[in-house]
């Protein structure tokens, strides 16, 4: 029993520092820049001494690399990861093909999605996309500016849960980097819950539709989206997405 207890404390050591570890190799992938210790630290709740052993062994692995005076930010290493993972995943695998065809066909872009730790993750998105909307390679889109993050936290949370991320989200924002007010975000989740989608058309002649895709439990969105609102056929572009919806959705349930 003595030898029992000492090897469950060692294994618990270790999902702790494991556990440590991922949420340090998170938080400086999902910095727009890069970050120091002190600020990780501030996030993450870990003191600095921990802090430097886990950057220390990161760095040796190649997965992130200092960037000034005890910053980091990712290194090839994590990027490579990711790159990965995408590449094998049978999502994008599936459906990059389906989608890449159906916006070369229609004169669109299109893009594919899903949440993760309520960030906007993408598998698939056309080139050609507004740059101010996304930040590093691949797109990394503040949630509040994202049509796919509502459709999504619509279907997955309702109305009330998906309003309460977004107002966490929009905490001490400056008003010039939000795109999207917390009115019109409410009134497009209501969009979504009455009409199982969300058709967006802006001032500027910028469009978006996007779809609820769910998937083994989880919710994705698929979007199609141009400029030159005033010449589209939506009806047509809401019947196309539709269909592609259902293609994609068909292929996903064979799976």
């Amino acid at each position: 029993m003595k030898f029992e207890n000492i090897f469950r404390k060692r294994r618990m050591m270790k999902n702790k520092l494991l556990e440590k570890t991922f949420s340090v190799m998170e938080a400086i992938a999902a910095s727009p820049q890069p970050i120091g210790l002190k600020e990780l630290s501030g996030q993450l709740g870990l003191n600095l001494s921990t802090l430097s052993r886990i950057t220390a062994d990161l760095t040796e692995a190649g997965y992130i690399e200092k960037s000034g005076y005890r910053k980091f930010e990712p290194a090839l290493g994590l990027i490579r990861l990711g790159q990965n993972a995408v590449n094998d995943s049978p999502l994008p695998q599936l459906l990059n093909p389906l989608i890449r065809a159906k916006t070369k066909e229609l004169g669109v872009f299109g893009a594919f999605g899903g949440l993760q730790q309520n960030q906007v993750v993408y598998l698939y998105r056309s080139e050609g996309a507004d740059p101010t909307t996304h930040l590093g390679l691949p797109y990394r889109t503040r949630l509040y500016n994202s049509n796919i993050a509502i459709v999504i936290l619509a279907i997955s949370r309702g109305a009330e849960g998906a309003l309460a991320v977004f107002r966490e989200a929009l905490s001490g924002v400056p008003i010039e980097q939000i795109r999207i007010s917390l009115t019109g975000i409410e009134h497009y989740i209501a969009h979504v819950l009455e009409h199982g989608y969300l058709l967006r058309q802006d001032s500027d002649e910028q469009w978006n539709i996007c779809f609820p895709v769910e998937f083994q439990g989880r919710v994705y969105g698929l979007s199609l989206f141009g400029g030159n609102a005033s010449e589209r056929n939506f009806d047509r572009l809401l019947f196309e997405s539709s269909l592609l919806t259902s293609r994609i959705r068909s292929a996903l349930a064979a799976l």
